[in-house]
C-alpha cells in the first residue's frame, strides 16, 4: 500500500506544507542554480524548470510563498486555490503561483502532470506588475503553440549546464512573460464556470444530473451550456465523461483496482460499457492498459 509523507519547509516568513505520496510527484527538473555566479547580474532569471507528474493523494500548501512559477497543464486536471478563490485547471492552460501570497494546489483527477518554469530576479515583480500579470491566476491560452514553444526551447537549454544556454533561457522566461501577458484576458473564465468544474470534479463518481449542476451553481440551462461551449469547447456532458475518463485512467495506471471494480467506482452499468466507451476514447481497452502499467512497472 502506497504511503503518505509529510512536508514542512520554512524559508523567513514562507512557508511550504505539503504530503507527497508513494513516488509522486514524479519529476524530471533542470536546476540552474548552480549558475549562482551568473543569476544577480540577470533582471530576470530562470531558477529551474521541467515536468512535475502528481498523484490525487499529493498537496501542496504556500504560505507567503517565496516562489513565481509558471504552471502548464499537460494531463489531468489540477485544483489551484489561490486568495480564497478557486480554479480547476485543465490541459492546455496555466496557472501561475505569486510571490508573497498564499495557494494551495492538489490533483481533481487520479493523476495530472503539468510542465514548471520557476522565474526569479531583482525587477520580477515590477516587470509583473507592468504587463499586469501580478494578480493573474489562470490563463487560458489563445496561441497555446505559442506557449508550448517556449517551454520546449527551455527543456532543450536546460541539458546542457553553460552560461550561454543560462543567458538565453533567462531571455526565453522574459519572452514567456511577454507572451502570457498579450494572451492574458482573452478567454477568462467566469466564476459560475469555475463553480461548475469544481461541482462535476468533486462528483465524477456519480451520475452527473443536470439540474443538480444547475441549482449549484445558480445559473440557467442556457448560460451554463453556453460557458462550456464558449471555455471548454464541450457539453457539460461532454466534459463530465471526459474528466470521468481521464479518472478512470489514472486509476487503471496508478491503482490496484481490477477493471471491474474501476466501472463499479464510476458507477458505469456494466465492465463491458466501460471498457467499450474507454476504448473510444483511448484506443485501448482497460485491460490493456493494466497489462502495459504492469510490465513497466
Amino acid at each position: 500500500m502506497e504511503h503518505k509523507r509529510k512536508l514542512r519547509v520554512a524559508n523567513g516568513n514562507s512557508l511550504l506544507f505539503g504530503v507527497n505520496y508513494g513516488s509522486f510527484p514524479k519529476r524530471v527538473f533542470y536546476n540552474f542554480s548552480s549558475l549562482g555566479k551568473m543569476r544577480p547580474h540577470c533582471p530576470i532569471a530562470i531558477f529551474s524548470s521541467g515536468i512535475d507528474c502528481w498523484h490525487r493523494e499529493v498537496f501542496r500548501e504556500r504560505i507567503m510563498s517565496d516562489t513565481f512559477s509558471v504552471e502548464l497543464v499537460i494531463d489531468g486536471t489540477f485544483k489551484y486555490t489561490i486568495d480564497n478563490k478557486t480554479y480547476m485547471v485543465n490541459p492546455g492552460e496555466i496557472f501561475l503561483v505569486h510571490l508573497g501570497l498564499n495557494s494551495s494546489m492538489h490533483c481533481a483527477t487520479e493523476t495530472a502532470t503539468k510542465r514548471v518554469v520557476i522565474i526569479e530576479g531583482p525587477i520580477l515583480q515590477h516587470t509583473l506588475e507592468c504587463l499586469k500579470l501580478d494578480r493573474v491566476a489562470v490563463i487560458t491560452p489563445v496561441s497555446p503553440e505559442r506557449i508550448t514553444a517556449i517551454f520546449d526551447r527551455l527543456n532543450e537549454l536546460g541539458k546542457v549546464s553553460s552560461f550561454d544556454n543560462f543567458r538565453e533561457s533567462c531571455m526565453e522566461c522574459y519572452h514567456l512573460l511577454l507572451e502570457l501577458s498579450a494572451q492574458n484576458s482573452a478567454n477568462r473564465r467566469p466564476p459560475e464556470l469555475q463553480m461548475a468544474l469544481e461541482y462535476i470534479h468533486e462528483n465524477l463518481e456519480k451520475p452527473l444530473q443536470l439540474d443538480d449542476l444547475i441549482l449549484h451553481v445558480q445559473s440557467s440551462n442556457a448560460t451554463i451550456h453556453r460557458m462550456f461551449r464558449k471555455y471548454l469547447n464541450a457539453s457539460p456532458i461532454e466534459y463530465y465523461l471526459n474528466a470521468k475518463m481521464d479518472m478512470a485512467m489514472g486509476l487503471l495506471q496508478t491503482g490496484d483496482l481490477s477493471v471491474k471494480e474501476v466501472a463499479s467506482r464510476l458507477n458505469y452499468s456494466s465492465p463491458q460499457y466501460f471498457a467499450s466507451e474507454f476504448k473510444k476514447r483511448y484506443g485501448l481497452t482497460p485491460s490493456q492498459v493494466k497489462t502495459t502499467d504492469s510490465k513497466n512497472n
